[in-house]
């Protein structure tokens, strides 16, 4: 592989093999990524390159964005932002590390993940290696957070990150998902008969 243009059409068939499809939209790659988490929720992928930090150097900067959540209630964005914050500690210095940092957009109210990887030209084949794994350790970000981002989406009191945390570490495998669907539901269960005993 020696272009650019290259580079991204390897690119998008990387993102169409992960998520299933993949368009380009001007000078965009957008997929939608489903059925993650124990939810089953999508999210919009994107990767576009950008100008680097210096012109005329031969690290152009590959972006990846990732829409998790959209049309948020302007009421709850002070305890989102909260959560997302404890959410972006975890990743980059807890127990799940990981690339990239979660936030929220106001003009659009998004939540979303965003990761910048510069990228040398001059070896462009080690270059998608490097891709490819931030791809596939993306997805199993996404597969495990995007339920913690929903909740804290609908209602930020309702879990909190501890709480969350405390359910991934009752689940020996995190790829197994029915462990994952029975120990939410028994959570959730458990929290409800708490808020009914409490009215």
């Amino acid at each position: 592989m020696e272009t650019i243009v290259e580079f991204e059409e390897a690119l998008r068939e990387d993102m169409e093999a992960l998520f299933g499809s993949c368009e380009k939209k001007g000078n965009v790659l957008r997929s939608m990524g489903n059925m993650l988490g124990v939810t089953g929720s999508s999210v919009i992928f994107e990767a576009a390159f950008e100008a680097g930090l210096n012109p005329g150097d031969d690290y152009p900067v590959l972006h990846f964005h990732t829409t998790l959540a959209q049309k948020i209630d302007d009421a709850i964005v002070p305890g989102i932002l909260q959560g997302l914050n404890e959410l972006n500690n975890v990743i980059s210095v807890g127990a799940f590390p990981a690339f990239g940092s979660f936030g929220y957009y106001g003009p659009l109210r998004q939540v979303y993940l965003t990761y910048r990887m510069p990228l040398n030209e001059t070896v462009l084949d080690a270059e998608r290696d490097n891709v490819r794994y931030y791809l596939g350790s993306l997805y199993e970000q996404l597969d495990i957070f995007v339920d913690y981002v929903l909740f804290l989406c609908n209602d930020p009191k309702r879990i909190s990150l501890d709480q969350y945390m405390a359910y991934l570490d009752t689940i020996a495998d995190l790829n197994d998902l029915e462990a994952r669907v029975d120990a939410l539901e028994k959570y959730i269960s458990e929290k409800e008969k708490e808020a009914e005993e409490t009215d």
